[in-house]
C-alpha cells in the first residue's frame, strides 16, 4: 500500500490552492510514496452522493420514477450539510467538479476528463454516500469478472455487456472505475445505518491483508466464478489474473476528517433514492461548491 504524503513533507513547497485546493490541470499537492520508493502526485476527488444526507437510507427503491417518501425520509438541514462539507471535508469555497443525476453517469465523466488530460488516473476518491456502490445486491460482477478484466485497460471504459447482461450501473460504478485502474485508493465514509459501512462483496477485498483494507478484482473464466461462489469464495481457487489491489478505507461520518485538499468536487442527486426534499440541498452544494467541468 502507497503511503500518502503532504508535499511539505517531501521536503517541497505546495502549490497555491483555488477554492477547495484544487488546481484543475495542475499538479495537485498531495503525494504518493509507491512501494520502489518513487514519489508521484495523486489528484484528490470528493464524491458526494446527495442520498447520503437522507435518513433512513433508501435501498430498494419502488420504481425508475418514483422519489422516495418525504414523510419517511428526513433530509439534513442546510446548516447541518454545508457544516460537515466545510468541517468534516474541508470546502472552504468553489472548485472544479462535476454534477450528474444518477451516480452511473459519473463514470462517464471522469472517463471524459480523463481524455481530455483534466483529471489524470491514478486519483484518490473520498466516497461520501448513502451506498458503498461496490455492487452489493447487484450482479454487474459477473460480467465485470469474467469478460471486461479480460479486455485490454482503454477498452474497460466503454463497458459492452450482451443483452440480458448486467454491467455498469448505480450500484456498481465504483468497481468499473476499479476496473479501469482510475483509482489509487478509495474512503468510503458512510452513515451510520444498518449496514455499518459494510456494504461490498467480501470477496472484492483483499482478505489476506487485515481488516479486508484493499480492493483486488479477479478475472476469471464464468466457470471459475460458478466453482469459486460454491466454495465460499476460498483464496486457493484459480484466477486467470489477479488486478493491482486499491487500499480501501470505511469511516463513519462522524470520525471523518479530510486531512488534504481536493481537486474536484462530484456531487449526484440520486432522485431513486433521494426525496424530493433533497433537490434544494442538492442544488445550494452545488452553488456552493462547484464550478462544473463541462
Amino acid at each position: 500500500m502507497g503511503l500518502c504524503l503532504a508535499i511539505a513533507d517531501c521536503g517541497l513547497e505546495p502549490l497555491p490552492r483555488l477554492g477547495n485546493g484544487g488546481h484543475h490541470g495542475a499538479q495537485p499537492a498531495y503525494l504518493v510514496l509507491s512501494p520502489t520508493g518513487s514519489v508521484y502526485p495523486v489528484q484528490r476527488v470528493l464524491d458526494i452522493d446527495v442520498d447520503f444526507f437522507v435518513e433512513p437510507t433508501v435501498y430498494d427503491p419502488d420504481s425508475d420514477d418514483d422519489r422516495p417518501d418525504p414523510a419517511e425520509h428526513t433530509v439534513w438541514s442546510a446548516a447541518e450539510a454545508l457544516g460537515f462539507l466545510r468541517e468534516r471535508c474541508g470546502l472552504v469555497g468553489r472548485g472544479p467538479g462535476f454534477l450528474t443525476e444518477t451516480h452511473d453517469q459519473l463514470f462517464g465523466s471522469w472517463r471524459n476528463a480523463i481524455a481530455a488530460g483534466i483529471l489524470k488516473p491514478p486519483f484518490h476518491v473520498t466516497h461520501v454516500d448513502g451506498h458503498a456502490d461496490l455492487g452489493l445486491g447487484y450482479q454487474g460482477h459477473e460480467y465485470l469478472m469474467t469478460n471486461l478484466l479480460f479486455q485490454a485497460r482503454a477498452a474497460r471504459a466503454y463497458p459492452s455487456p450482451s443483452p440480458g447482461e448486467q454491467g455498469l450501473t448505480q450500484g456498481t460504478w465504483l468497481l468499473y472505475a476499479i476496473a479501469c485502474r482510475w483509482l489509487n485508493d478509495l474512503t468510503y465514509v458512510h452513515l451510520d445505518n444498518e449496514n455499518g459501512g459494510a456494504e461490498a462483496f467480501s470477496f472484492i477485498l483483499n482478505t489476506l491483508k487485515p481488516g479486508g483494507d484493499a480492493i483486488q478484482l479477479r478475472a476469471m473464466t464464468p466457470e471459475a466464478l460458478s466453482h469459486w461462489a460454491l466454495s465460499g469464495y476460498a483464496d486457493d481457487c484459480e484466477f486467470a489474473h489477479i488486478e493491482p489491489e486499491v487500499p480501501y478505507e470505511v469511516c463513519l461520518w462522524s470520525k471523518w476528517q479530510a486531512e488534504q485538499p481536493y481537486d474536484f468536487v462530484c456531487l449526484t442527486r440520486s432522485p431513486q433514492y433521494a426525496p424530493l426534499t433533497a433537490d434544494t440541498l442538492y442544488e445550494l452544494i452545488a452553488e456552493t461548491f462547484i464550478d462544473p467541468i463541462t
